[in-house]
């Protein structure tokens, strides 16, 4: 039961994948798409004109407080936004989370889901998901490089008014519910699972 949000969220990946091979050819043939655009309530996918899949990851590692218009206490070490990089095999899925309930994710083949924290489902579980964060930073390290994760593994990268903690794991231990970030993993799959909702509605 624990793994229905993990298996969840693979899909939603698989499902993502399969929509970014389907219009590999019209990517190919020189039609460009934006990567993000908003439809009513609908959070669209769309391929990345340019695969700026890097770019996208680098601008989330190195948002500020500031920038996204939070204010931490100078005397606690506090949490605003989580990085999670998900090794694929072939690629890498990176989910971002922030404080403010924005939620995101990108594929390194090309393709995002963005602007999710406009819509109150997503937000509430990225909020949620950043609270759970808090629980877990005395099992980091701090980090000044940010790295994609090993083969298999899963990375986290905490984001904080102190600089940025990671830890990784690996993804046969989420599989067999032993490690012990296995709840932290289906917090961020419950947000995921939202993202995937949400991009239904289209």
């Amino acid at each position: 039961m624990k793994m229905t949000y993990a298996i969840i969220g693979l899909l939603f990946l698989c499902g993502l994948s399969l929509y970014l091979l389907s219009r590999k050819n019209r990517k190919d043939s020189g039609q460009k798409e934006d990567y993000i655009s908003k439809t009513g309530d609908a959070v669209r996918v769309h391929v990345l004109p340019d695969n700026r899949f890097q770019d996208l990851r680098n601008m989330a590692l190195e948002v500020t407080p500031e920038q996204l218009q939070i204010k931490l206490p100078a005397d606690q070490l506090k949490i605003y936004g989580v990085v999670m990089d998900w090794d694929l095999g072939d690629g890498t899925a990176t989910f971002i989370s922030f404080s403010t309930g924005d939620a995101s994710m990108y594929l390194s083949s090309g393709g995002a889901v963005i602007g999710g924290g406009q819509h109150e489902n997503v937000s509430a579980a990225a909020k949620a998901f950043i609270d759970k964060a808090e629980k877990y930073l005395d099992k980091t390290t701090r980090i000044d490089s940010t790295p994609l994760p090993d083969k298999n593994c899963v990375r986290f990268y905490f984001l904080t008014n102190k600089g940025k903690y990671t830890a990784q794991e690996n993804m046969g231990n989420f599989e067999n519910e032993s490690s012990l970030w296995f709840p932290f993993f289906v917090e961020a799959n419950k947000v995921i699972s939202e993202l995937r909702l949400t991009q239904e509605k289209k």
